[in-house]
């Protein structure tokens, strides 16, 4: 498909078909077919529910093209339109929720560390979450983004599950007999990681304070800066670059880590898998459209377009999150065939102590942030309003959130058909 695309079929006033070209950022697996999906899913609707002079449908560039120098960010990128915006940039953008703003974009793309889970921050995003009722959390985004002039509508696309916590080259817990090195122990570690804010800040934040404590006399990991794209997490562990780095969903993993000709995880040394992912329990994704451009669409296009990626958001969360069991079994067992028990990829609990350290380490960067004289003042304006806003939701909801869940340890064991035979495999491994 050409890299611009645009018609227009006048059908009356204020009307017509309209194709919009968006930049995508992502190809993995868990995050970028969804966001096709969801473009051909809302073609789909819009045959069926509007007449053919006012079907819209967005089209992805290929390939995809960088963001023109003159603008700083890819917001900034659709805020000036492309062709049918009458700008440089681009008409509409597939996004990382962290690129609505690099100091409060985190909340809305992954939540906080150790925040509310995606079906909790589903009811802060679309519920009447905020102000008594008044509106709902993408109410409270679109509100910043046009008081900030960003000239951009946010639609959310697509949903993902929790992430793992990291692939490293020790174990920070227990992992069979290989005793844990403990959040102490990967503190001093001579190591480089690939981890993106805020799980960056968190660990930084807590290892600082084990100094402060004197519980260790030195940290000694760095982390270098991600770059969307850069290139492969593994072949850099091979060449000595980094020797830790984010998990993502084992659906994500697989599709971007395993079957390399530089190899996996495991044959690389960083073979230990940990969980849970505290640092985020959930991904929800964006298209942003030139604010220009939603303003040519009829009210009952921006209709189909807003409740498409509501759709979306489920649908592809349900679908990412029905096949995260089999893709773990596929990481945790892909080296076993080897011959080489140095390879073979170890599940690994993060210790309950370390959690919590890295839970208060959570609340420190949290609190800091807000009165972070580097970052941009209007920023972090809205980076209080939008925490002051999740923390009375979560405040208002936690004590229901508390007691709603079987413990883990109940849910799903035993679960044996009328014959006596165990209903599935139980074990990963």
């Amino acid at each position: 498909m050409a890299a611009l695309v645009c018609a227009f079929l006048v059908a009356g006033q204020n009307t017509w078909a309209l194709e919009i070209s968006f930049r995508s950022f992502s190809g993995s697996a868990a995050i970028g077919p969804p966001a096709d999906e969801y473009a051909a899913k809302l073609m789909s609707i819009s045959r069926i529910a509007l007449v053919e002079a006012e079907q819209v449908k967005f089209s992805k560039y290929v390939p995809t093209p960088p963001i023109p120098g003159e603008f700083k960010n890819i917001v900034a990128a659709v805020g000036a339109g492309g062709p049918l915006g009458g700008g440089a940039g681009f008409d509409a953008a597939y996004v990382s929720g962290s690129d609505l703003n690099s100091t409060w974009g985190f909340i809305y793309n992954s939540g906080v560390p150790f925040g509310p889970n995606f079906d909790e921050f589903i009811g802060f995003l679309y519920g009447k979450s905020i102000d008594d009722g008044k509106e709902s959390g993408l109410d409270l985004l679109q509100r910043i983004l046009d008081k900030e002039g960003r000239n951009v509508v946010a639609v959310p696309i697509v949903g993902s599950s929790q992430q793992g916590s990291g692939y490293f080259m020790l174990p920070v817990g227990n992992a069979g007999s290989t005793s844990g090195i403990g959040l102490a122990g990967l503190c001093q570690q001579n190591w480089t990681f690939r981890y993106l804010p805020p799980a960056q800040f968190v660990i930084d934040c807590a290892c600082d304070n084990l100094v402060k404590g004197g519980v260790i006399q030195k940290k000694n990991i760095k982390f270098v800066t991600a770059i969307a794209g850069g290139g492969s997490l593994v072949k850099a562990v091979k060449d000595g670059h980094i020797q830790a780095f984010e998990f993502a969903t084992p659906l994500d993993d697989v599709s971007q880590l395993f079957g390399l000709p530089e190899g996996n995880p495991g044959t690389v040394g960083t073979r230990y898998v940990h969980f849970p992912g505290w640092h985020q329990q959930f991904l929800i994704t964006y298209m942003i459209i030139n604010k220009t451009v939603w303003n040519r669409l009829s009210p009952a296009q921006q209709t189909l377009i807003m409740s498409v990626g509501r759709d979306n958001v489920l649908s592809s969360y349900g679908e990412n999150l029905r096949q995260q069991g089999a893709k773990l079994k596929h990481i945790l067992t892909a080296n076993d065939n080897d011959g080489i028990a140095d390879n073979d990829l170890v599940l690994v609990q993060w210790p309950q102590s370390d959690l919590v350290l890295l839970k208060d380490a959570t609340i420190q960067f949290l609190n800091a942030r807000a009165s972070d004289t580097t970052l941009n003042e209007q920023d972090r304006k809205d980076y209080n309003t939008i925490l002051a806003s999740l923390r009375i939701y979560v405040s208002s909801n936690n004590g229901y959130w508390k007691v709603r869940e079987v413990p883990t340890a109940l849910r799903f064991q035993g679960w044996y058909d009328p014959d006596g035979n165990k209903s599935w495999d139980q074990d990963l491994k």
